[in-house]
């Protein structure tokens, strides 16, 4: 979700990609990792990235990393709306059918949405996360400030925030983004009085 040019040319959720860092998604794991208690080689948990997005330069980012984390990669699931994709499902994840056994609960929902539908992939995440697991979201640091999102920040108050102190860069040429990200985590069904603050 990066900022570059997004007024003019990223408006379908198609088009609306830049490459999510790696380094950046490592950063955050690890911390996330060490602060939940969590063990993504033993435990096994089943997890989705919805947003998944595969070229022939790149990788998928958040699948890539996982894997260096994981045991077992049938556990980690990606979708991506192109039909050229590498990712296991090619759909709209916001067609999604809870009740369609095909489509799964999992312990953890993770990816970049794309900009100008990431409150409506945050909240389809909800439904396919199991209860009192997580929906982690790479997100600009502003994210929630604006009176537009305000009902949004207070329905579902983020879990934890894990702010990236060294400036993203989602392209080819190294240039950094002009803002500060943030991967933001919610816990399913649990609000929180406040949310926890990390500087990674």
């Amino acid at each position: 979700m990066s900022s570059t040019k997004r007024s003019d040319i990223r408006t379908t959720h198609i088009a609306d990609y830049y490459v999510t860092p790696q380094y950046a998604i490592r950063d955050f794991l690890n911390k996330f990792c060490e602060d939940e208690r969590l063990d993504l080689f033993t435990q096994h948990h089943l997890i989705l990235d919805p947003c998944a997005w595969w070229d022939e330069k790149h990788d998928m980012s958040y699948p890539a990393v996982l894997f260096e984390y994981w045991a077992d990669y049938n556990k980690i699931i990606t979708n991506d709306i192109r039909e050229n994709s590498r990712a296991q499902r090619k759909s709209d994840f916001l067609q999604w059918d809870r009740w369609n056994s095909f489509d799964g609960i999992f312990d953890i929902v993770i990816t970049n949405p794309p900009f100008n539908i990431a409150q409506q992939i945050i909240e389809k995440s909800f439904e396919f996360a199991l209860d009192w697991w997580y929906v982690i979201m790479l997100l600009r640091l502003n994210y929630f400030w604006s009176k537009q999102r305000k009902s949004f920040r207070e329905k579902y108050p983020p879990y934890s925030c894990y702010v990236h102190s060294k400036r993203m860069s989602f392209t080819e040429w190294g240039k950094t983004d002009s803002i500060e990200y943030m991967h933001c985590v919610w816990k399913k069904d649990m609000m929180p009085d406040f949310t926890k603050l990390y500087i990674i």
